[in-house]
């Protein structure tokens, strides 16, 4: 991956962006991408839109969403304690004994989740989970953090080796950057495109698939590519034949099968033999959803697709990909765009 592709990556994986709570990595993605778009904008949620080629007739977007999943104040103890509620997908008993940044008006409060050596539990509830952080009663506590605040887990980016990275976030600052990142490769291509490409970062995905609804009214897209991460299932105790075969190092993942337009399928399959771009192939997800899940029953049916990079352990602190991959899910849908043609219709011949 180019450095400054990297560094890109890095800070928005580093900056804390909780469902609900965009703003901040919308900062970083909109700063990095109006270098290289026609046109960048944001709605009133803060979803965020980057053009190129906006005069096309042809409409393609390519989304990631930008929040993470995470915590908020839900309650505060006379003791001081705080109790949280969830934003997206988090697994309580992952929680226990880490350190929080909980984000408030005046700055970052530290502090931990509870777990005391006299009644650990392997199957805690989130209305169990507590935060401590050593204030000496409510007051105290009410005085430096309020309810709705956002709560992230202390975590940074890590490199493994040359090639594989650990951080808190890829799911979904990773289609974010592919989204962003097809831009820029694309934008020296500008006199070639016959299609309008249109990178969005959407917000709230991880509690309903929110923004990208939004951006159907805001853009009305002619195609849809939901850049997502996907399970890699080649670590231990994971049986493939309930789960499928995927694995980091082997390519970004093309999905089959309901929201996934057989067009689109197809032409991204014949792109990355044209292109020798290695791809995974796997059924449509039956364990969560992406972005095009609604999508794609919008507007009377929009042609939409999923673009994955498989990544172990999602909703952890501790999500595993290959960089690789995302590089190349950029370098696919940088070709598919350049191959669309003027007002290019997708439809499903029967």
């Amino acid at each position: 991956m180019e450095r400054g592709s990297l560094t890109f990556l890095k800070k928005l994986l580093t900056t804390p962006t909780v469902s609900g709570h965009e703003s901040p990595g919308q900062k970083v993605w909109i700063n990095y991408v109006r270098r290289y778009a026609d046109d960048v904008t944001t709605d009133s949620y803060g979803n965020a839109i980057a053009v190129l080629k906006p005069r096309a007739a042809t409409k393609i977007v390519i989304d990631g969403h930008i929040d993470e999943i995470g915590l908020v104040v839900k309650y505060i103890t006379d003791e001081g304690f705080i109790h949280v509620q969830r934003a997206g997908g988090v697994h309580p008993p992952l929680l226990q004994a880490k350190r929080v940044n909980i984000h408030t008006a005046k700055g970052i409060v530290r502090g931990v989740v509870g777990a005391s050596a006299l009644n650990r539990k392997d199957s805690a509830k989130i209305h169990e989970v507590y935060i401590d952080i050593a204030a000496k009663d409510g007051k105290e506590a009410k005085r430096k953090i309020a309810i709705g605040d956002p709560i992230t887990l202390v975590d940074d980016f890590e490199m493994l080796n040359r090639h594989v990275a650990v951080a808190r976030a890829f799911d979904d600052r990773l289609g974010a950057w592919v989204a962003a990142e097809t831009i820029r490769r694309l934008a020296p291509a500008r006199a070639r495109l016959r299609c309008s490409v249109i990178a969005t970062s959407s917000v709230q995905e991880e509690v309903g698939l929110r923004g990208a609804m939004m951006n159907v009214f805001n853009i009305r897209p002619d195609v849809f590519f939901a850049v997502d991460v996907t399970h890699a299932t080649d670590t231990p105790g994971i049986n493939h034949s309930q789960h499928g075969k995927t694995a980091i190092g082997d390519g970004p993942t093309i999905q089959l099968g309901r929201e996934n337009h057989p067009v689109l399928t197809k032409l991204l399959r014949s792109t990355a033999k044209r292109k020798k771009i290695p791809v995974q192939v796997e059924a449509f997800l039956t364990t969560g959803a992406t972005n095009a899940s609604s999508v794609h029953t919008m507007m009377g049916g929009i042609p939409s697709a999923v673009v994955s990079i498989a990544t172990r352990y999602i909703h952890t602190a501790v999500e595993m990909i290959d960089l690789r991959d995302a590089d190349r899910a950029v370098d696919l849908l940088k070709a598919l765009c350049l191959t669309v043609k003027a007002n290019q219709k997708f439809k499903v011949r029967v």
